[in-house]
This record gives structure tokens, sequence and C-alpha cells, in this order.
């Protein structure tokens, strides 16, 4: 493991707040920055950065820490892999005995792996006519395919594999990435005779493919299956390009596929972005929603897209975002609209987009239909702000009172439809003793008196486990906060983290002799009850040595008793 020195310069060149905003849509409150916790489902940001303590904490669901305890969290890895990611994102050069415990070896091979995977494809594609035609009729220009890395799998059986084995990579590793598959009679490649589209991270890293056939073969596309490097729920394609567009346009264009995205970036809306054949899931909104809050879904104007788009509404809404729905010609979709008509039509279209009331209103149904589905939909919405508006437009629409459309939102919240799943959240310093809260933040603050303070109090005095085992290391001479915090693991992490955002106690050096006053006091309660309780038992055995001896105690506990 690197050392306590490697570590610290790695925060040290490392911002929480640059690292997490790259993960969660932060805002600035105060001396510190806030937004919606990714750790559970909230509709009010509780989820806190402090950039002068380098920490996070969420007063929702508890947890907290720094920018190592985030990252393992978030991205679900195991400490040392966080570190090499976070090192390798300060330019923090590992030795190499650090790097082999640091990285488990396995994540390294696949990302590697894939690179050259992406090489092999571009190989393909740079010799074969046939896609180049295909690509070509699809107005995806050599620009496009070189910043979008394309490439083409050959029909071949094994051309990827034979590629990959002579890399140096067992068999047995190219099948955990995916890219070829067991069969009766021996393995084979995943993507055959398909155009290749690599899928990248927010990191620049290629983690999966999507292929799409060119001579009918089903399925039209084909997705690498998850791996330990890939979960499709989490990652949308082209983000990684559209990443700085978004910010700087403020709104996100969603899309339905790989060659829509990249035929709305030639066109200059590099805004755009697709899920990987899926449907839109709650991860894909909390992914977005770390860079905007707008988005529009541009999606195909047949009946399947339709369907889609409606789905997709739903889900973003209730992630908290901001949708809109682009309305497209009839049986028309963005990719044929902006080769045939061109950027300007697509942006007059980008001008007036839907509702998602006006897009259920649109539909060739019956109303009482359109009416629940735009219910339903409204009961989703987190922000009671948006949930109104969109409540008094569907009441215009419609041409119904409002108390209507409201009265059967109260019927779907009675039933439990429509509502936001909640995760069970752990215990904070709220639950714990106050008394004992008060005066960890007093050590915090007061660091330099800490051992005055051990000396008078011990981790018995502490019924809360979490408080006593951070209260213990306090005491074993731990005062600096970051080693405090690198000591410290779960719910000890998330208690340290949660007291030390709260505010500072006023006149501090005053609350710690009160502090310490009310402890003595409650010391000598405790003291005298228990020498109340011997002296009963020493009359009732009549020894009476005894009991001179535990009275002569219990006077002199009363003469020194102070006010508690």
């Amino acid at each position: 493991m690197p050392s306590d020195r490697v570590l610290e310069e790695i925060k040290n060149r490392i911002d929480i707040v640059d690292l997490i905003s790259e993960y969660v849509h932060l805002k600035h409150a105060g001396q510190n920055w806030k937004g919606l916790c990714p750790f559970h489902s909230e509709k009010t940001p509780s989820f806190t950065v402090s950039p002068s303590k380098q920490i996070y904490h969420c007063f929702g669901c508890n947890s907290g820490g720094d920018i190592f305890s985030f990252l393992l969290k978030y991205e679900n890895v195991t400490f040392p892999e966080a570190v090499s990611m976070l090192a390798k994102k300060a330019g923090v050069t590992l030795k190499a005995a650090q790097k082999d415990t640091v990285w488990t070896g396995e994540k390294e091979v696949l990302l590697n792996m894939h690179r050259d995977a992406v090489s092999c494809f571009q190989q393909h594609l740079a010799k074969n006519a046939k896609a180049d035609e295909y690509l070509t009729k699809r107005g995806i220009t050599p620009e496009a395919r070189k910043l979008f890395s394309l490439g083409y799998a050959p029909r071949a059986w094994d051309s990827l594999l034979t590629y990959l084995t002579r890399k140096g990579y067992k068999a047995e590793m190219i099948k955990k990435a995916g890219l070829v598959i067991q069969g009766t009679k021996g393995v084979y490649d995943t993507f055959r005779d398909r155009i290749m589209f690599p899928i990248y991270d927010l990191k620049g890293d290629v983690i999966a493919f999507g292929g799409r056939s060119i001579d009918g073969d089903e399925p039209k596309y084909l997705n690498s299956p998850e791996t330990i490097i890939f979960n499709k729920r989490r990652v949308l394609y082209g983000l990684n390009q559209a990443r700085e567009p978004i910010k700087k346009e403020g709104r996100a264009i969603f899309m339905e596929g790989y060659l829509d995205v990249i035929t709305a970036h030639l066109h200059g809306f590099t805004n755009s972005v697709a899920p990987l054949g899926t449907a839109f899931t709650q991860e894909h909104g909390k992914l977005i929603k770390r860079f905007v809050e707008d988005v529009i879904l541009a999606f195909d104007n047949d009946e399947a897209g339709r369907k889609a788009a409606g789905n997709a509404a739903s889900i973003l809404l209730e992630a908290g975002l901001n949708v809109k729905i682009l309305s497209c010609p009839e049986n028309e979709d963005p990719d044929s609209l902006l080769r045939k008509k061109g950027k300007e039509a697509f942006q007059e279209l980008l001008q007036e987009p839907l509702t998602i009331i006006d897009f259920y209103m649109l539909q060739k149904q019956d109303k009482r239909l359109t009416a629940r589905q735009a219910i339903e939909t409204i009961s989703r919405i987190p922000d009671r702000i948006l949930q109104g508006y969109y409540v008094k437009l569907l009441s215009e629409r419609l041409r119904v009172n409002e108390f209507f459309i409201i009265e059967e939102l109260k019927k779907l919240k009675k039933t439990g439809k429509g509502e936001n799943d909640k995760t069970p959240l752990k215990p904070s310093a709220r639950t714990k003793p106050l008394n004992e809260v008060y005066i960890i933040k007093l050590l915090l603050q007061l660091p330099e008196r800490a051992d005055e303070i051990s000396g008078f109090i011990s981790a018995e005095d502490f019924r809360d486990p979490a408080t006593r085992a951070v209260f213990g290391k306090i005491k074993e001479g731990v005062r600096d906060f970051n080693e405090l915090l690198s000591q410290c693991e779960g719910e000890e992490k998330d208690f340290l983290t949660e007291v030390s955002m709260r505010e500072d106690i006023e006149n501090p050096d005053k609350a710690l002799e009160d502090c310490m006053n009310r402890i003595s006091g409650n010391k000598r309660k405790l003291l005298l009850q228990e020498l109340q309780n011997k002296i009963r038992e020493a009359e009732s055995k009549k020894d009476f040595n005894l009991l001179k001896s535990l009275q002569t105690e219990q006077h002199k506990l009363l003469r020194i008793r102070g006010n508690p």
C-alpha cells in the first residue's frame, strides 16, 4: 500500500469539490456546496461538500468521508483501486510495488484489452469497402469516425480473438471482457460483420462496444455484456464528448441510438447522448443530473419511439430533471431529419419542444387513458412546485378543475404508486447521546486541549460505539483531522464527517468547562448512588466497620458536590 505521505499528496492535488462535481450537480451554499445525494433517493439536497475541510457528508443517509471514500463508494471499487484511480488523476506516480498492490490487475487488463480492440477494429474499417460505403451513405465523415473511434469487426469467426491472443491476452480474460463467446465447437468473436462503436466512461477509458449489423443480421444492434468495468445502466453513449457542451448549453439532448448521436454532433448539436440500446433508468437520470437539469428527448416519431419517449420522460422527471420532448414530423427520426433538412430544421424544432402533458395530449388515444398516464407521471415528480405547474397545465388541456386532478394524485399516493423508492437511512449523530457528540465537536475545535480532556474522560464514559471509537483514537494521540479521518471506517467515518460539518460551538473554551463540570457532576451522582447501595447492604449485614468507611467517603463527595 502507498505510504501516508503519498495518500496525503494525492489529497493535496485533488480538490474534493472538483472531484464530486464530476458525479453530482453541486450548487454553492454559503461556505459549502450542496446537491442531491448520489447514495440514496431524496427530493431536497442534503448532500454537503466542504472545500475548507475537504470532506463530504449527507445529512439524509449519513454517508460521509473524503475523496477516497467517495470514489470507493460511488464507483463500487476497493480502496486500493480508488487510490490508483485518484493517483492517476492527480498525476502522482505510484511505485511498481505499490501499483501491484493498489490495482487488482483484472480491471487494468480489461481496459488495456479494450484499447487494443479499438485499434484492431479501426484497422479493419480502413481496409473494408463495404463498411466504408455504409458509413458514407449515413453521412459519417472520416473526422467523425476518428472522433468516435469507429471501427469494423470482420465476418471471420476469430479475427479479434487472434489479434488479442497475439497481443498476449489469455483466452479466459478475453471471455471475461465479453469480446468472445464459448460455443460448442470452440471460442469465437462476439462481434462479426458489424460497425463497431466504442463505449467510453467519463474517465476516457473504453469499457465496452456496441455493434451495428450492416447486412441485415439480427440483432440489428449488439452490445457487450456487463463486466466488472461496464454497467450499461450507468453509461450514456457520447457523454465523454458531450459533457462540456452540455454544461455550456445548459441542457442535454437524448437520442435513441449511436448513429443519431454522431449525426447530431456532425451538425453542431454536440450536447447529444443516448442510452445503450436499453430503456432509460433512474441511474441515467442521476448521471446526467451531475451536469445539467434540463433535457430534451429527440426520439423517432413512430409508435415505438413515442412509447419510448413517454417512458423515458416519466423516469427522468422522477429523477428531478426538467424534461421536454421534440416533436419530429410523422414517421421521421432525428438522424434522417438532420441529413435531409439540415441543422436549421432541427434547431427550429428545438425552439418549441413539448411538455410531457402536451406530448400525451397529441397521442391518438382515449382522453381517459391520456389523463391516467399524465397523472401517474405527475405523481412521480419530486419537486412540488413543478408538480403544481403540471397539474395546472393538465387541468387547462383537459378542461377539468384542478381539484379532480389533485384528488386522483391523492389516491395514487394512498396506493403507493408513483412514489420514489426510499433507501433505508443509517443512524446519524442526531440519534446519539447529545453530550457525547458535543464532546467530540469540542475536541475537533480545541485539539490543543485534547490531553486535558482525555485525562478527565475515559472511553468507557461513552455509550455509543462509534463515538467511543473516535474518542479512543483522539485519546491515543491522533489530533490532526485528516489523519483521524483516515483511521476511521464505516459508521465512525460517517459520524466524524457529520460532527465536523456542524456549526462550530461559540466560545468553545467556556463550553468545554461547562461540559466537564456536567460530566463531573454526573460521575459524582453515579458514585453517590453506588455508595448508597453499598451502605444499605452494609447495614443489612450489620458490618459497622465497612458502614463507617462508606459513610466517610459519602460525606467527602457531598462536601465537594458542585452544581451539575
